[in-house]
């Protein structure tokens, strides 16, 4: 458990809306909640997880705030592990505002962001890959994102860590005791088992940091640029993609002057499109600005849907264009195919060859053999997260860590190495998979970690 501190915050989202949530942890959570809650049962007599009705009144001063539903939640049995009350309000931002003000009066403090998981973390309710798996879960973005968050959260993933740090333990501790009892009778395994032992989980980390790499891209998505010269359907196609009719589509050539952007799902990841303004000439400073964040666009995105007008010859223009597109991983999306198609793509590429994809974004057609493209370039093709895989940059920068180490030790085995660096080296592999799990932790790490998590989490 934690100091004395209890803390409070709003659980749910700003605005209006049904009902509102303000949460409290802490050993005085029922205490605190006991000054300003009026009902037929008193917080601290009321058994675990049950929930009354009641109002919320200022304390001291007893003026009603407003009507609510009170639950109350003993420890060790919650999120938190502490005490905790989460009382449900009237939806809006003044009711939500005025119940955690009272709260505070009565002798909580505002929580910080991500600290009710912390203190879960803190208290055991969790290790550190099941608490970044909650920000996971709220912040999910696909279906498969949200199931693969759900089972890291019961900790599908930190079993298999701790499956690979018991092997290493295992192999470690034959060393350390061939070096203590090197000259009793009892008998150890082989070097070459031993050698044969630490390959194997290598080339397991090895699998999962490559899968690991994927599955973070389902995760937090993938983005593209939609890039061509003017008229050639750009903003038909991002309306196309998005099933919705977000940018302005006109026969005018340069009406899209700013990025516009939305979200899709291509079969569980997401993809973040933007259209973007074209590099035409400026005639203005607004169009000069477009253009600007066009280049910006193709930097910054993972890869670029370069798009012509199929129904003409390619110009100058596309030729231009597609050089700097190039610089990022592409797809031609060859557009108006409902038309009579006059264009030659080598003209464009040089004779290069990138991936191709034909569609008429006016008509909807070949839109699904465009989603199967862009898989296929961001390697997700037939790709099914598994949970039991890493799915954070931090979890792959400890892996690689662990996997650095290990291979200095296959290599010290097969040179000879004293054992003692051998186990010191596996050492460090074990550690740098507690560093994972959170068995081994900076303070500074922590607050970074929890830092991306919303208050009332």
């Amino acid at each position: 458990m934690l100091g004395d501190e209890t803390i409070a915050a709003i659980a749910t989202p700003p605005g209006i809306g049904g009902i509102a949530v303000i949460r409290l942890s802490g050993k005085n959570a029922l205490i605190i909640t006991e000054k300003i809650f009026i009902g037929k049962d008193s917080p601290c007599e009321m058994e675990s997880h049950r929930v009354v009705y009641g109002r919320i009144v200022e304390p001291e001063k007893e003026e009603e705030i407003d009507e609510v539903l009170l639950t109350v939640l003993h420890a060790p049995h919650t999120y938190t592990g502490e005490n905790t009350a989460e009382i449900s309000c009237h939806g809006g931002i003044v009711p939500a505002r005025r119940v955690l003000s009272a709260c505070i009066s009565a002798g909580a403090r505002l929580a910080e962001r991500g600290e009710f998981t912390k203190r879960a973390f803190l208290n055991g309710k969790m290790d550190l890959a099941q608490a970044e798996a909650v920000l996971d879960i709220v912040s999910a973005k696909t279906k498969e994102g949200l199931r693969s968050a759900l089972e890291q959260r019961d900790g599908v993933l930190s079993r298999r860590i701790r499956g690979l740090r018991d092997t290493l333990v295992s192999i470690m501790t034959d060393l350390e005791l061939s070096l203590d009892f090197a000259d009793g009778d009892v008998v150890f395994p082989e070097i070459k088992a031993i050698a044969e032992k630490i390959y194997n989980v290598i080339t397991t980390m090895e699998e999962m940091m490559q899968a690991g790499k994927r599955a973070i891209t389902f995760r937090e998505g993938a983005s593209a640029a939609i890039v061509g010269r003017p008229n050639v359907g750009k903003s038909s196609l991002l309306n196309a993609l998005l099933l919705e009719e977000r940018a302005i589509v006109t026969p005018v050539p340069g009406t899209t002057r700013d990025i516009i952007e939305g979200w899709i799902n291509v079969h569980g990841i997401p993809l973040k499109l933007y259209d973007t303004a074209g590099f035409q000439n400026a005639d203005n400073v607004v169009e000069a600005m477009g253009i600007e964040k066009t280049r910006e666009a193709i930097q910054n995105t993972s890869f670029v849907l370069f798009v012509v007008d199929g129904s003409v010859p390619s110009q100058q223009e596309d030729t231009e264009i597609f050089m700097r597109a190039k610089e990022k991983p592409l797809i031609v999306v060859i557009n108006k195919i409902d038309l009579s198609k006059r264009i030659i793509i080598s003209d464009i590429t040089g004779g290069n060859s990138y991936p191709e994809c034909e569609v008429s974004a006016k008509e909807h057609t070949g839109i699904e053999r465009l989603n199967t493209e862009i898989l296929e370039l961001i390697g997700a093709k037939d790709f099914k997260v598994d949970s039991a895989i890493p799915t954070r940059a931090r979890h792959l920068m400890h892996i690689t860590g662990a996997v650095r180490n290990l291979k200095a030790a296959y290599q010290g085995i097969g040179e000879n190495r004293s054992p003692e660096l051998i186990a010191y080296d596996i050492r460090e592999a074990v550690r740098s998979l507690r560093e994972i799990i959170g068995e081994v932790n900076a303070q500074e790490v922590l607050d970074t970690i929890f830092q991306e998590f919303c208050v009332g989490k």
